[in-house]
């Protein structure tokens, strides 16, 4: 029992003196924070936001109302780098206060920023995070794109153009496109701005010259985004469309090499348009391949300027690699010359040599109509065209031809048939033949090359009432295209024994009803629609038709509008025949 006590007693006397050492301590750290006296702390910043910049980044926050802040020190790089900023009261309460970093590279920024006093007080620390846009960031926004780039006007004598840009769908985060060139008449930089919502620009006063720098249009598509204090603009874009005369010779060998025919051709107007993706590259494709039609399908016809040295490269017909060069070509800046020689490998063997000069347009345009003719009251008829001769069944049934002289106006008209009443289309195709159609059967008349007639009309075929078809037309040298009164649109095959290749295929397109003059025009189908605007359409010889494209307005001034050879021949309300040499690459506003 005495042992326990004693147990008892010890132990109590080392706490009592564990207790008393503790008691000496806090007193030591008491008396410690008394001698060092009290801290103050000074208002922190609030709402701390960042906005990003190009090279910079703008810092923008709240003070509250502590009248004892006097500047502000923002750090970044784990405090390597600072700036401080004064702080003036100019009010009572919350102020706002901001600060623009500048020469900051492309990246992402931490920053701390403490407010101070004379007093060495200060705040807690406040934290963010921005960004600094450079090229990298730049260069992944994306350009607007063109649609299509249209010559509305060129100048022959001051080798200047207009131009309509149409452009590609809108971006989010951009604010419009910048077109920045060199006006020709006067030398003096332009600059137009495109809105985020335009569909089209207007550029006028552009040097026609290819490649040349001062003649290119720089495009440029403008951003500015959520929390950003910069507008940025993308890297320009090299855009440019030229117009040429070109004649030239098309040299065709059969697979031995024996020359096998000579076509040449003179005066025919082609387009070079830049291809903008290959912006380090001075490429242009072409839109006529040789004498072809202008766009035909399934054709790349592209030249790459190196100096005075021309390359060309593409495919014809949809076969790759087909068109290549043949010989040394050659631009000549100074003329503005180009001289190709190129290859043009066919599918079984056979192939072209086409040599050609391409020099600046002998025309200026939009082109001036020329009067060719005056009908006066006798303006109303059937009218179609064979190569370059007019024409027309009047409304007695006789058949008149109108043959165009050296300078493309026509004299007096000779008399070929009679009794042609009652149809609704009366039109012609190769090997001497006129079809004719009376909204139910389909005959054929054939005559000479002297437009002699030989012999009856020759049955083709009936029961074309219930289709209710419209419009007749030819379509190049081996087709029908027609419409009904609801506006589809068919085709039927023909051979050359006048006999149908397929019956009614499944329509080609609809919405043609919009359209009082339908025109096929090679492997085009030209439209004018109830308000005189003139729109064309690609169709191929598959019959696939391409999205239709506005060429211009001012067409309800006339009353009936006819392809005869390459041009269009328009007859007004007057009576007088007007001739438009037509190229479906330029601009037709006639208003």
């Amino acid at each position: 029992m005495k042992k326990i006590i004693n147990t008892f007693i010890w132990t109590v006397a080392v706490l009592i003196a564990i207790m008393f050492c503790r008691c000496d301590d806090m007193d030591d750290l008491y008396q410690k924070y008394v001698d060092e006296g009290e801290i103050t702390y000074l208002g922190a910043t609030d709402s701390l936001e960042t906005f990003a910049g190009q090279g910079r980044i703008k810092l923008k926050w709240y003070y509250n109302a502590d009248p004892n802040i006097e500047t502000t020190v923002i750090y970044w790089n784990n405090r390597q780098d600072s700036i401080v900023k004064n702080f003036v009261r100019t009010e009572r309460g919350i102020q706002a206060d901001s600060i623009i970093i500048d020469n900051l590279p492309e990246g992402t920024y931490d920053f701390e920023l403490v407010n101070r006093n004379s007093a060495g007080e200060r705040s807690i620390f406040s934290t963010t995070q921005g960004v600094s846009y450079g090229d990298t960031y730049i260069a992944s926004l994306k350009n607007r794109t063109i649609s299509a780039l249209k010559l509305l006007a060129y100048d022959k004598e001051t080798q200047t153009c207009s131009i309509e840009i149409t452009w590609g769908p809108r971006l989010v985060g951009f604010i419009g496109t910048k077109v920045s060139y060199k006006k020709r008449s006067t030398g003096e930089q332009a600059v137009v701005y495109a809105s985020d919502d335009a569909t089209t620009t207007i550029i006028t006063d552009v040097g026609a010259r290819l490649n040349h720098p001062d003649d290119l249009l720089q495009i440029a598509t403008r951003y500015f985004e959520s929390n950003t204090i910069d507008t940025l603009v993308t890297t320009p874009r090299k855009e440019q469309t030229c117009v040429y005369t070109v004649s030239g010779t098309r040299y065709e060998y059969s697979s031995s090499g024996e020359l096998t025919s000579t076509t040449p051709y003179t005066d025919l107007i082609k387009i070079l348009n830049r291809v903008a993706v290959l912006n380090a590259t001075d490429a242009y494709d072409c839109n006529r391949v040789a004498d072809s039609p202008s766009g035909i399908a399934n054709t790349l016809f592209r030249l790459v300027l190196k100096g005075e040295d021309i390359t060309m490269e593409g495919y014809y017909n949809g076969l790759l690699n087909t068109l290549s060069n043949a010989d040394a070509s050659k631009y000549t800046a100074d003329q503005q010359k180009l001289t190709l020689k190129y290859k043009i490998l066919k599918s079984n063997g056979a192939y072209s040599i086409v040599e050609e000069t391409f020099l600046p347009p002998n025309i200026s345009f939009p082109v001036v109509p020329q009067k060719v003719y005056s009908f006066g009251a006798n303006k109303d008829g059937i009218f179609f065209s064979r190569e370059n001769d007019l024409l027309r069944v009047d409304a007695t049934g006789d058949m008149w031809l109108y043959r165009p002289g050296a300078d493309n106006t026509f004299g007096a008209p000779t008399l070929i048939t009679s009794g042609w009443t009652g149809f609704s289309s009366i039109f012609y195709l190769p090997d001497n033949r006129i079809f004719r159609y009376d909204q139910s059967r389909v005959d054929v008349m054939t005559i000479d090359d002297n437009y002699n007639v030989l012999g009856l009309a020759e049955y083709v075929g009936s029961g074309w009432t219930s289709l209710n078809i419209d419009r007749l037309m030819p379509f190049k040298d081996f087709a029908l295209i027609m419409t009904n009164t609801d506006g589809a649109l068919r085709r039927i095959g023909i051979n050359a024994a006048n006999g149908w290749t397929t019956g009614f295929v499944t329509i080609i397109a609809s919405g043609f009803k919009n359209y009082w003059k339908i025109v096929p025009y090679d492997n085009l189908v030209l439209g004018i629609d109830q308000v005189g605007d003139l729109y064309m359409a690609s169709l191929s010889d598959d019959f696939v038709l391409g999205s239709a494209m506005k060429l211009g307005g001012g067409w309800n001034k006339y009353i009936d509008v006819i392809k005869c050879g390459t041009a269009l021949l328009c007859i007004d309300a007057n009576g007088d025949l007007w001739r438009y040499d037509f190229n479906p690459d330029l601009s037709w506003n006639i208003d």
